[in-house]
């Protein structure tokens, strides 16, 4: 009962501060947020442990009956990083908006300065297994599924099953 209280106190904070949360959604208080920068849908989790790293504009929006598993990691900076609804995002998953990049004249140029960004669009009905990696700019489509660990890297077409390093088509969903 009184974890219950605590967690609608700490959505009521949060509401507060600027986020945009649905009647039921919950933001676990373990959770490191901006609380400007959430925009949460009907039935939506974040839970313990999640890291999402804004700044200025920098969103982080998750769809109804979404959710983000504990210890998730998101880099977002100043882009945006979009669920559909009906996402389920396993544990230890990150999400890079904003990273290091290798440039075609590496050994000239410092690796610290240099830099890719891009949104990521998460579709509908889509299901990120344990330890995945997305990338900057990524897009998955609908009714993906991703195996634990892979990595993401540009479009996932809709309708498949990706796995490894990178992520690759495995098989079509019914």
């Amino acid at each position: 009962m009184l974890d219950r209280i605590l967690l609608l106190l700490w959505s009521r904070w949060l509401r507060l501060r600027g986020a945009r949360l649905a009647g039921s959604a919950r933001v676990n208080p373990g959770a490191r947020v901006h609380a400007a920068a959430l925009q949460l849908g009907e039935h939506a989790r974040l839970y313990w442990g999640c890291d999402v790293l804004t700044q200025g504009a920098g969103r982080l929006q998750l769809g109804a009956h979404s959710h983000l598993a504990p210890h998730c990691y998101c880099l977002i900076g100043s882009r945006q990083l979009q669920f559909g609804s009906h996402v389920a995002v396993g544990p230890r998953s990150m999400f890079f908006c904003h990273s290091n990049g290798i440039p075609a004249d590496a050994p000239a140029t410092p690796f610290t300065a240099c830099h890719i960004d891009g949104d990521i669009h998460v579709g509908n009905n889509v299901f990120i297994g344990a330890g995945c990696i997305v990338l900057p700019g990524s897009r998955i489509g609908d009714n993906v599924v991703i195996g634990a660990g892979s990595v993401v890297k540009g479009e996932l077409e809709s309708g498949w099953v990706y796995a490894g390093q990178p992520a690759r088509k495995v098989k079509a969903l019914c």
